[in-house]
This record gives C-alpha cells, structure tokens and sequence, in this order.
C-alpha cells in the first residue's frame, strides 16, 4: 500500500469524495422526494401515445378511456393489419392475374406510357367487355400507402371499400385504397388484399 496512513483492508476515497467531519452540521442534507413511474402498457407499432402522463394507480384502465380518442393508425391499415410482420400488397385481377404492387402501375386493354409515370409498369387486362379503357388507371404504391387514380377513363373508377361505402372517381380522381377493396374499371373488377 503506497500511503502510510492507510489501513490494510481499507480503500482510501479521492478527496472531496466525503465530507469532513462537521460539514453535516453546516449543510443539512437535502430531503429526498419520492419518484412515482406511470405503469407500462404496450402500445402497437404506428401508433401515437397521448403525452399527458396518466396517474400510476390509474393503471391500464385510465389508458384504455384515451385510447379511442388518442391513438392513430396508419390511414390505410386496419386493425386486423397492424402487425410487426411487412405486408405485400396483393391486386388480384377479373381475368385471373394476381400481381403483388410494388411499384406503379398503369392499366388498361393496352395502356400506353403515362407521361406523369413514365417508369410505371403496364399492365394490360382482357376484358371481354371492352369497358376497360385502353389506359384506364394508375395503381400507386408509396411507402406503404396503395392509391388508384382515374386517367380520364371512358366509363370510370368506383372503389367499394370494406365497409360497402363507394368512391365514384371523377376524371383524373385519386383515392386511397384499404385492404379488402375492390377497384372497378368499368366493370372490370380488382380486388384488394395484404399478405
């Protein structure tokens, strides 16, 4: 042991470490205030958690009143589809194509180049019908959000949602899609899922 006044079987502090003796007496020691944690309740991925803080005794039923009101989800997602696993955007065509979306997509009996998305994909339908235009929509894929817009189509774009409500895209119209859509050009139908 290098010092002299140190015991064997003692560690010596650095100085300032402790107070000397007789500084208790000059400075009482501040009071400790007690800390309280909010309880932890788990929160689905792409939701926002309320930033007034909830009583810890409250617990998860102070969190479940908020809820509804304070947590978003993605526009596009549904419940069922907010999970940790990335879902592929699935089109499921009237004449037996299923294409997963991965980029965008002109359609049509025969589309022809969009100027507005010249690196789109085409992707031509029969359709015996011949209500589908020759370019007839774009299918857009971004991020994670899948849209439909009319391209001055002879007889339109009308989206069924899941809950039976309808689009009728005017001319040059755009509209979100959700999964369990359905995409009617014309009468030519394409159907929406995730997977």
């Amino acid at each position: 042991m290098g010092n002299s006044g140190e015991k064997a079987g003692f560690i010596v502090p650095p100085p300032g470490l402790i107070p000397a003796r007789g500084a208790e007496e000059a400075a009482p020691p501040a009071p400790i205030t007690p800390v309280s944690f909010p309880g932890f309740v788990p929160v689905p991925i792409g939701v926002t958690v309320p930033s007034a803080p909830q009583p810890a005794d409250a617990g998860q039923e102070a969190h479940a009143a908020a809820a509804p009101a304070a947590l978003e989800r993605p526009r596009n997602v549904l419940p069922q589809e907010d999970t940790l696993i990335p879902k592929i955007w699935r089109l499921t065509f009237a004449d037996g194509q299923s294409l997963e979306a991965t980029s965008s997509m002109v359609i049509g009996r025969d589309p022809a180049v969009v100027p507005v998305r010249p690196q789109a994909q085409r992707i031509p339908v029969a359709d015996p019908a011949k209500s589908v235009s020759k370019t007839h929509a774009i299918i857009d894929l971004e991020a994670t959000e899948l849209s439909v817009t009319d391209l001055h189509s002879t007889n339109g774009v009308i989206v069924t949602r899941p809950d039976g409500r309808q689009d009728d895209l005017p001319p040059g119209g755009r509209t979100v899609l959700f999964v369990g859509s359905r995409v009617l050009l014309g009468e030519f139908a394409i159907d929406i899922t995730r997977e």
